[in-house]
């Protein structure tokens, strides 16, 4: 009636009125909607597709622990807190834990709200596409990052895949760039870039000074006794701490607890309070019992230490559980405070020695009878320098004698009174660790080492550091070494440039150092406890999205996450950091700065309490650069610009920046490429 009224009115014919208001209708619709694809609605189609997106978060999640994983232990394993077995133990009880218990039962399958997920819902399998290329672009980047022995963002890899994906389907548009000052998209991500290192650096060294000044700089035995009775005070501190980080960042069920600050504020007080109070009677007496006293009890008793007899576990002899430091680079910064000559490296008093001997007795030591003429000299050639070592002239640091620095020398290797080394170098050099410095480790501290000279020449190096070898080697030894070899070198191995680094930081009391073990490696279990909980979403949320839309055919921005996949995840992550975890941890902590367990524990505080606090503020930030930015502040706290190594800070700042636009680019050109490639036509003979 409506239209028939219409049509009188503007003199057409009712029909014609029809169709155009319909074509008017679809046009709107169209234009608001898109046109929905044939496959929308029909699940289970592309079961390559869903197979290879399977595939490809296995080895994202792999990246996730060689590379995440391993920088949130570096600072451990560097200060000698723990050994590089048992870091890779508690990491991977750690992560599977968080992962299978205080994972995400919801995955926000877009990270960060980067992409409108409402763009694919036309097109379900793109989207199914697009997130299979995400886990490619993102673990592509993150394991070259992590041979390169750059700790990055695999947040922001996933991040800048997503925007791969965005830009290479909808263009310029496709993007949430967020540079309104909202900390959503991408101008969040481009701002943590910033805020997050340098708030962390800040709270590190807060927390840090504290302690130096009321506790480290004190004289031994006050240092000590200080230490002692605050114990209680940054246990609680850290556990304070470590109960806020899980109550609104770790564990994702608690986050609508942690939205109520009135409850949840007093609760992390609460926490603080108690972990202080339960200090006094087990830290406390433990380690006065196993420090001062010297009894041999197993960390295992701390929580029962006052029921333990006295002498029950007998006792060690004094120096055996010694915190091990660098020596050289105490005596190096003795003799800077003194004013005195730098201690000479290696074989350097024997040069001297030899430069003192007589010609008689020169002779005598060359096998010669005094008096009779001396052997001509072996035929010198010009040794360019080499590159690693120019650079370490360049940097101040020590060169070991022996080695070609350019000039005359003997056919030999070495130099007037030295060790007769080959040309290549000397036993224990090391070229190209981390960005090319060359470096002096030293040798394994398990099993009968053989001799530290035995054909070291001819055994593998990983990153330039020569495995150890020892007498009692198994057949399982020899393949331990080509796919876990971070279990046969020294990760934590103190060098003369790493003495050279650590003569200008602050060396404190051992035994007061060792108080604070228990703290620092309490702060490391948490802390990956919780990345367990939280970041292995960047691997498996891709998943879970394909898996979503490969079950209904249609795209919903949240999909519950099944517990197999979450166990798929956890395990290719602890795979990761066990086979390739070593190349984090080689470059991190002693490699940065000097690492301690007090300095330590206060990293991690300033890293978790930075990710706590802009967490509740809604700005993404990175617990690697958190990490790492608490690390640079705590270095700052010896004084000196000296103590900090600014040319790996300066490639792990550019590995930052580039991470989102590799990851992106790279997964936007493989999402082209395989979205506008030729489709097989049934009935021509394909089995796919």
């Amino acid at each position: 009636l409506v239209l028939a009224h219409m049509a009188r009115t503007m003199k057409i014919k009712p029909v014609h009125l029809a169709v155009a208001a319909l074509a008017g209708v679809t046009m709107a619709m169209a234009q608001e909607g898109g046109t929905r694809s044939p496959e929308y609605g029909i699940p289970f189609l592309y079961q390559g597709l869903a197979v290879w997106a399977f595939l490809w978060a296995g080895l994202d999640a792999f990246g996730i622990g060689a590379n995440d994983v391993a920088n949130a232990f570096a600072n451990a394993v560097a200060a000698k807190t723990i050994t590089y077995p048992q870091a890779i133990a508690i990491a991977c009880l750690a992560e599977f834990v968080g992962c299978m218990a205080l994972g995400q039962n919801v995955t926000d399958t877009i990270r960060k709200k980067i992409v409108n997920v409402k763009l694919f819902e036309n097109d379900p399998y793109m989207l199914m596409l697009g997130m299979s290329c995400t886990s490619i672009g993102s673990s592509i980047w993150v394991l070259t990052a992590t041979v390169l022995g750059m700790p990055v963002s695999t947040t922001h890899a996933t991040v800048g895949a997503v925007m791969g994906i965005g830009v290479a389907a909808f263009g310029q548009d496709g993007v949430v760039w967020g540079f309104d000052g909202s900390f959503e998209g991408f101008g969040g991500i481009f701002a943590s870039w910033f805020i997050s290192p340098i708030m962390a650096g800040l709270l590190g060294a807060i927390i840090f000074l504290s302690v130096k000044y009321i506790v480290l700089s004190q004289p031994d035995d006050i240092s000590f006794k200080r230490g002692l009775n605050t114990l209680p005070l940054y246990s609680g501190i850290t556990f304070g701490i470590v109960g806020g980080f899980m109550i609104f960042k770790g564990i994702p069920l608690a986050k609508k607890f942690s939205g109520q600050y009135e409850a949840s504020i007093p609760t992390t007080i609460g926490i603080a309070i108690a972990f202080a109070i339960i200090a006094l009677g087990t830290f406390v007496p433990w380690c006065s019992r196993f420090i001062v006293d010297n009894e041999d009890l197993p960390w295992y008793t701390i929580p029962y230490v006052l029921c333990v007899p006295k002498g029950a576990y007998g006792y060690y002899e004094e120096g055996t559980h010694d915190y091990r430091k660098n020596t050289r680079a105490q005596q190096m910064a003795d003799a800077r405070r003194e004013g005195r000559e730098m201690p000479m490296p290696m074989d350097a008093p024997k040069a001297a020695a030899a430069a003192q001997q007589t010609p008689a007795q020169k002779q005598t030591m060359a096998g010669q009878q005094p008096g009779m003429p001396m052997m001509p000299q072996q035929p010198s050639i010009q040794m360019p320098m080499q590159p690693s070592m120019q650079m370490s002239q360049q940097m101040g640091m020590p060169v070991p004698p022996g080695y070609p620095m350019g000039g005359n020398y003997p056919m030999g290797g070495g130099y007037p009174g030295s060790m007769n080394m080959p040309m290549g170098g000397y036993p224990g050099m090391v070229q190209g660790m981390g960005f090319g410095n060359g470096i002096t480790v030293a040798g394994g501290n398990f099993g009968e080492k053989l001799d530290e000279h035995e054909e070291l020449e001819e055994r593998p190096r990983v990153n330039g550091i020569p495995m150890y070898y020892t007498t009692n080697d198994q057949w399982y030894d020899s393949i331990g070494r080509r796919v876990a070899p971070g279990f046969y070198i020294d990760i934590d191995a103190l060098c003369d440039e790493c003495a050279e680094l650590h003569s200008h930081a602050n060396h404190f009391y051992d035994k007061t150092e060792r108080l604070y073990k228990v703290l620092q490696v309490s702060s490391c279990f948490f802390f990956s406890l919780s990345h367990g909980a939280n970041d292995i979403a960047n691997a498996i949320g891709p998943l879970s999205a394909v898996w979503a839309v490969y079950n209904s055919g249609m795209v919903n921005s949240k999909s519950d996450v099944e517990p197999g996949v979450l166990a798929y995840g956890g395990v290719c992550l602890c795979i990761g950091l066990i086979l390739m975890g070593h190349n984090i941890m080689m470059v991190l902590g002693n490699k940065i700065t000097y690492q301690t367990p007090s300095r330590g524990f206060c990293i991690e505080l300033g890293a978790m309490f930075t990710v706590l606090v802009f967490s509740k503020l809604g700005v993404p930030v990175s617990t690697t650069h958190c990490i790492t930015g608490s690390t640079v502040g705590v270095g700052l706290c010896n004084g000196t610009l000296k103590a900090l190594n600014w040319g790996m800070l300066l490639i792990i700042a550019v590995g930052w920046v580039i991470t989102c636009v590799f990851s992106g680019v790279a997964t936007g050109l493989i999402f082209w490429g395989l979205a506008t490639t030729p489709h097989a036509t049934p009935g021509n003979g394909f089995v796919f």
